[in-house]
């Protein structure tokens, strides 16, 4: 079955459509009062999880109809950080329910490279905004890179970002990291950076990756 067409693909497009659209202060650090990198969501759930040197943005989390969402950015005193904007996305109950990352690859790098695809990653929901250049497996997730021209609301980003999406616990989960318009992250330094997040994140769920690869 493709999972484009099961009950998870819907949720990945939602997941992905609701990334783009966010943004943390312009200097791209947490504040003050920003708690530390890890989060359990959804009653425990997922755990989202930032790389070492970015924390939470704890005014950020929402949590609203079985799905969640939560910014990231550096640390206070993490200088040695490149500003940049990280963002967690957490589906439905069952949104990952058979989504194969290993085995699916093609497929998803095909959709991901359609108008379909293309507009679900947009932030206006327009495919001629959005040019993929990589869409590749890791470890447990599908990476892509983008650049969307289209504008975002609140404090400017750069266009170009760096997208994870991988199922922990049954859920869909979509990652994304990108740097701000003033302090654009490179290629490499974003891909460093989205790779660190998924590590950091399935380290912190451990014990549910099982139920992810579940058939539904």
């Amino acid at each position: 079955m493709s999972i484009w067409t099961s009950k998870g693909g819907a949720a990945a497009l939602l997941c992905c459509a609701v990334l783009s659209g966010c943004v943390v202060p312009p200097g791209g650090g947490a504040n003050s009062g920003a708690q530390p990198g890890r989060q359990a969501v959804l009653g425990g759930a997922v755990t989202l999880a930032a790389p070492p040197g970015y924390c939470i943005e704890p005014a950020s989390r929402l949590e609203r109809e079985d799905t969640a969402i939560l910014l990231m950015g550096r640390c206070d005193g993490a200088a040695d950080r490149a500003p940049a904007v990280l963002t967690g996305t957490v589906g439905a109950a069952g949104s990952g329910a058979g989504v194969d990352i290993a085995g699916g690859g093609p497929e998803l790098a095909a959709f991901f490279r359609s108008e379909r695809g293309r507009a679900a990653l947009s932030r206006r929901g327009r495919a001629r905004d959005v040019v993929l250049h990589e869409a590749l497996g890791i470890n447990g997730a599908f990476l892509l890179r983008l650049t969307d021209t289209g504008p975002g609301k609140g404090t400017p980003v750069q266009a170009q970002s760096w997208r994870a999406v991988l199922p922990l616990g049954g859920r869909l989960v979509s990652l994304t990291v990108a740097g701000t318009a003033a302090a654009p992250l490179d290629r490499a330094a974003g891909r460093k950076l989205i790779e660190a997040f998924v590590v950091a994140t399935r380290a912190a769920n451990r014990g549910t990756t099982a139920k992810s690869t579940a058939t539904p």
